[in-house]
């Protein structure tokens, strides 16, 4: 469609950066225009603008989840829809076996004509609240990808421009906040609105072959500065695993996730073969719209690191080109259809981090020790006979990174894959029957290490009336690993009525649990692990951790071999000389 040609390089940067302001304008106007938290607030959102061939061609800096995800939706729009593609239509996309990442992130793709012709689309993705599965916002322990919501494929909403009310209608009266729901479509469509304006704007001032010509030296270039920073790494293949606590049904059996990361010259691949069968639950992950995505995103987060390179490498196709993933058919990460595989998070969050763990051993100086690798994704909900429909509101609590060289571990952030900003507590207690109790950092001291690990947040949150809970989670069962020598970090867990005669311990992943009136639910999240020996660790280091009440004396001189003085505002260097000898003697 069009002719590569040769673009001076000051254009060639200009078009570029044009390309990532389009893509930032885009989540912009989809965070500003949305009814739902778990975007305006948190960000769930990925935006960006994409050719033909489907090709990322940028993409918004928003959740690591969407990085590269809306490829796979748009391949299963064009092969539903073939060459039933219009001008002016918008067309709504969430199905998991059709390329989607999960189906609550619904996708509105706008296509873009130049010249009569399709030249690619604007799109985006976003996590709605609802999406009329069998209980309200998550669904774990359902039969089949049916009962986990309205599976939208290739639905055209408008079609040449022309609203279709009967659709609209059947759509928002299946789900459970309609009004939620329809407000973040109506951003969606706007949001994509801009970015084809804004495309077809570059296209009329530098013309087709210069605008996609100088799209494909951007591509090229992220391929050749990934492929460079791979080819550093001894071939070669890598084995990290972890286990999971369950499927949210069967609560007794572990999952196994297992990695094998081989390097060869500048190609790596993602081997996910020896993880666990598909489950009966939701608790499988769509392969190419979620397995395929997390293991990009955590290749270019170890190999592309800005700090550590040097420069900015734009997020686009050619950053996929050297990362190949396997998941055997009948995997946890690529379940079978009609498997439900709504719930696919924590198995994300852990493939990234055993990807990191495997790699630690020729990369120690990029990677972090065990990090929390999950979220809390915790939906609360209840019934509004007045307006007929619910409030909900889906919140994710922040857990904490690893140690890493030079570096403590992050606290209280949601790390790896997701990424999502917090939720103010100000938005949960105007806008819904709720009330925050409670809202810090967990007291419990953070993995010991020659850096040692971040803490995660303790959360109190409090009904205000009858409602429902359902959670997304994990790791209540195996902790977050140290490395060379730090201490492993520390699970997570939830607690209903905390100190109360009926408290009662939950597992990590609950559907449709019903609460009532005072009820408090306490979250305590998962605490990174230690990077090094917390020996090697510098004493001042931790006298500020102990002057931030993070441990008590006992705690610096047992994990640390710091002593404390008496005043508490110094060390005993002496003490701590000879405390440190004596246990490098034996």
């Amino acid at each position: 469609m069009y002719e590569r040609v040769e673009v001076d390089p000051i254009t060639v940067n200009v078009l570029g950066g044009a390309f990532t302001a389009i893509a930032v304008d885009m989540a912009q106007v989809l965070y500003r225009m949305a009814y739902s938290s778990i975007i305006r607030e948190s960000e769930d959102i990925g935006a960006g603008i994409y050719d033909v061939r489907t090709r990322e061609l940028c993409e918004s800096a928003s959740t690591p989840m969407h990085v590269g995800s809306i490829p796979g939706y748009l391949k299963g729009i064009m092969a539903t829809l073939g060459d039933d593609i219009q001008e002016d239509d918008v067309i709504l996309h969430n199905h998991p076996y059709y390329g989607g990442s999960h189906s609550p992130d619904v996708c509105v793709a706008i296509p873009i004509f130049f010249e009569g012709k399709l030249l690619g689309f604007a799109a985006n993705t976003a996590h709605w609240i609802d999406t009329g599965g069998a209980y309200p916002g998550l669904n774990v322990d359902v039969v089949d990808v049916w009962a986990e919501a309205k599976l939208l494929r290739a639905i055209k909403i408008e079609e040449r421009g022309v609203r279709n009310k009967q659709i609209e209608r059947f759509l928002f009266d299946n789900v459970r906040t309609p009004t939620n729901d329809k407000g973040d479509m109506e951003a969606q469509i706007a949001s994509c609105r801009v970015g084809r304006e804004r495309f077809l704007a570059l296209i009329e001032k530098y013309g087709l072959d210069v605008v996609m010509s100088a799209a494909d030296h951007w591509l090229d270039y992220s391929e050749r500065m990934l492929r460079a920073e791979i080819e550093k790494v001894p071939d070669g293949t890598y084995h990290a695993e972890g286990w999971l606590d369950d499927d949210g049904k069967n609560r007794d059996q572990h999952l196994k996730v297992a990695v094998d990361v081989t390097i060869a010259g500048s190609d790596i691949t993602i081997d996910l073969s020896g993880s666990s069968p598909q489950v009966e639950t939701s608790f499988n992950v769509p392969f190419e719209g979620s397995t395929v995505v997390s293991a990009h995103y955590i290749v270019r987060t170890i190999f592309l690191d800005e700090a550590t390179v040097g420069k900015y490498v734009p997020q686009n196709e050619g950053i996929f080109r050297p990362i190949k993933v396997i998941a055997p058919e009948g995997n946890i990460f690529n379940p079978r259809f009609p498997a439900s595989c709504t719930s696919r998070f924590m198995q994300c969050n852990r493939l990234a981090d055993c990807v990191i763990q495997a790699l630690a051993p020729v990369m120690p100086e990029r990677v972090t020790a065990g990090n929390s690798a999950h979220a809390y994704a915790i939906v609360y909900s209840g019934y509004v006979p007045e307006r007929r429909q619910y409030w909900m509101n889906l919140e994710v609590s922040e857990g904490a990174y690893g140690g890493m060289l030079d570096k403590d571990g992050t606290d209280c952030v949601d790390c790896l894959i997701a990424n999502t900003r917090n939720n103010p507590i100000e938005d949960l207690d105007w806008h819904y029957p709720m009330r925050n109790l409670r809202y810090e950092l967990r007291d419990i001291p953070p993995a010991p290490g020659k850096w040692r690990g971040g803490l995660s947040i303790v959360r109190d949150n409090q009904f205000l009336g009858e409602g429902f809970v359902s959670v997304e989670s994990d790791r209540h069962y195996e902790k977050p690993n140290g490395l060379f020598g730090g201490h492993e970090g520390m699970t997570g867990a939830l607690t209903l009525n905390p100190g109360r005669a009926d408290q009662t311990s939950w597992y990590s992943k609950m559907t449709g649990a019903r609460v009532k009136d005072g009820d408090v639910l306490r979250i305590e999240c998962p605490c990174g692990g230690g990077y090094g020996d917390p020996f090697e660790r510098d004493p001042a280091a931790v006298l500020k951790d102990f002057r931030n009440e993070m441990f008590d004396r006992e705690h610096a001189r047992l994990n640390y071999g710091v002593v404390i003085d008496e005043s508490g505002r110094g060390v005993d260097l002496e003490g701590t000389l000879a405390l440190r000898a004596q246990r490098a003697r034996g």
